[in-house]
């Protein structure tokens, strides 16, 4: 899950290395629009990434308690 993460982050920045130079952001009108509007889905697509890879931890942890806990209750049960 975590090198699938890096390399989404990987491939965005990519993106935005060549695409930066080529979007026409002074420009008025609906290529303006698309260059900042395209600037912003890039940067939410950053973010998630980011925000997926800071909380991969704990959801690990959640999902290993949840699995101890099952776990526990297929003990007891055989008891």
């Amino acid at each position: 899950m975590k090198n699938r993460i890096l390399l989404s982050l990987l491939c965005i920045g990519a993106l935005l290395y060549v695409a930066v130079p080529r979007l026409p952001m002074g420009e008025d009108g609906l290529a303006g629009w698309f260059a900042l509007i395209w600037l912003v889905v890039c940067l939410m697509a950053v973010g998630g990434n980011i925000a997926s890879l800071m909380y991969l931890p704990k959801r690990k942890r959640v999902l290993n308690k949840l699995k101890f806990e099952q776990e526990k209750r297929e003990r007891l049960r055989q008891y």
